[in-house]
């Protein structure tokens, strides 16, 4: 039996090292910019709860992405800016369209380092039938090189269709490079088709595998590549929400409906930023090749082959700006008569919330469409929790209901849109490797206006005097979700 004396000394070491621990948070809390809330629920935990919180907070606290990778990304900084002072558009002052639109071009340059490109072709993809038939058409005629990523890769249906169409390229001495999300393609890394890539050599990575602690090298366990690309050649791009899944197969479908997905096909200079973000994904990952990040700044002259004006802005947890977040924000400030919005998660944080609404007051005509339905039960019902105060501002709230409209996408004043991967969610605009382009064209905004009126067409409209006389049951759910929407 211990002695009283050695209970007493393994009680005071115990107590130090729970102040110690409480201390260590508290003083990293104030030294990393969290938001106050943030801030104060880890102080509280800890102190509460030391031992837990302190692990909970070396998992999830901050965003690091390993040193592995933040050295090669330190490294690619370097590159980008080389890449950013390439003439990719013509030199001299903007065109005249485009002049009142500067300081949101300055501030998506500046947010992606990456620059303003000319010249583009851009086809704006609406339906999953019609990229997949894009797509394997383009890997059919591939000559030198395809690079893929994705968050999810799922066996099945037009999945394997393009697998096939990979395979082939292949064997007659295409390059081809698939970077997947480890969390998001689990089922692919384990499937058959994962092992016959492999077995025939084409290249095949995860990006930042799941470790519940790395500790020499340590880095957040829930940051995902959530981007999904693809450049074939070098010389076309394809973007967008959709990931490399049948929509119609996909487990998800059985309870929501078949996903509904948009993407673009780019032609000319606009390409080349898509693959100075793919080689960069690429080579910060482990398995990756580091000597790729040479080659991001050596572009190739490119040929202006359409109209579109588009900027490139990747985002991800590799900095204290979240670039995304600003270009949303001066997206929706910038608006002057009309905004419309598809997501599939409408979780905004406080700034945009705030900037939707401010918006709506000062006259601007807002439209957004989401799913009745999410995947998520978590996240329809904190949705939820934000349609009061947008209806109340004269935002037009809109239910699809044709399945999961997972399209994400803005058109503004019918001038400009920004589309791409980006979701109205914390996760997206502070934790996940994102991308969004900033584009300006003529047709493909008549395209991309004409695709938000087929899924209205498709939506009931929330009834604001029916949507405030709700059960008091369904306010309760939403407020519980509301509670920890930071987490989704």
């Amino acid at each position: 039996m211990p002695s009283l004396d050695s209970i007493i000394t393994f009680s005071t070491l115990a107590a130090l090292v729970q102040f110690g621990i409480i201390i260590s948070v508290i003083l990293r809390v104030m030294l990393t910019r969290h938001p106050p809330g943030s801030a104060f629920a880890w102080i509280l935990i800890t102190t509460l709860l030391p031992y837990f919180g302190f692990i909970l907070y070396l998992l999830f606290g901050e965003r690091p992405i390993g040193q592995l990778r933040a050295t090669r990304f330190r490294k690619h900084l370097a590159h980008l800016k080389e890449l950013s002072r390439q003439k990719l558009t013509p030199t001299g002052p903007l065109p005249r369209h485009l002049a009142r639109h500067r300081t949101l071009i300055h501030l998506a340059t500046r947010m992606g380092n990456l620059p303003v490109t000319s010249g583009t072709e851009i086809r704006l993809l609406s339906s999953s039938d019609d990229t997949f038939a894009a797509i394997i058409s383009d890997i059919e005629a591939a000559c030198s090189s395809i690079d893929m990523e994705f968050y999810i890769w799922h066996p099945g249906g037009e999945a394997d269709k393009v697998a096939a169409s990979l395979l082939k390229a292949h064997e007659r001495g295409v390059r081809v490079r698939i970077l997947v999300d480890d969390f998001g393609s689990r089922a692919f890394l384990k499937s058959d088709t994962c092992r016959a890539f492999r077995n025939a050599g084409i290249e095949v990575a995860k990006a930042m595998p799941m470790r519940l602690l790395h500790f020499f090298g340590l880095q957040r366990v829930d940051l995902r590549l959530h981007r999904k690309t693809i450049i074939i050649d070098n010389e076309i791009g394809y973007t967008g929400s959709l990931n490399m899944i049948d929509p119609h197969t996909y487990d998800a479908a059985r309870t929501v409906g078949p996903w509904v997905d948009a993407m673009v096909r780019l032609t000319g200079p606009a390409v080349q930023s898509l693959r100075a973000t793919f080689l960069i994904d690429w080579a910060i990952q482990p398995d990756g090749d580091p000597s790729d990040l040479e080659r991001v700044h050596s572009v190739p002259p490119i040929p202006q082959l359409g109209t579109a004006t588009i900027v490139t802005v990747p985002s991800g947890p590799y900095g204290q700006k979240d670039p995304n977040l600003y270009l949303l924000l001066d997206t929706i400030n910038a608006a002057r008569f009309n905004i419309t919005i598809t997501t599939p998660y409408f979780v905004p944080n406080e700034g945009l919330a705030t900037a939707l609404l401010s918006a709506a007051y000062r006259g601007v005509k807002i439209r957004l469409i989401v799913p009745a339905n999410a995947d998520s039960k978590a996240v329809t019902w904190a949705a939820r929790r934000y349609f009061d105060d947008m209806l109340s501002a004269g935002v037009e709230v809109l239910l699809y209901n044709g399945g999961l409209l997972h399209t994400k996408s803005i058109s503004v004043d019918d001038e400009y849109a920004v589309f791409g991967t980006v979701n109205f969610d914390n996760r997206s605009i502070h934790l996940n490797f994102e991308m969004m382009l900033l584009i300006f064209d003529a047709c493909f905004i008549h395209d991309l206006k004409k695709l938000h009126d087929s899924y209205a067409e498709q939506c009931s409209r929330l009834d604001p005097e029916t949507w405030y006389r709700r059960p008091v049951s369904e306010r309760l759910k939403e407020g519980a979700c509301y509670l920890i929407s930071p987490l989704l």
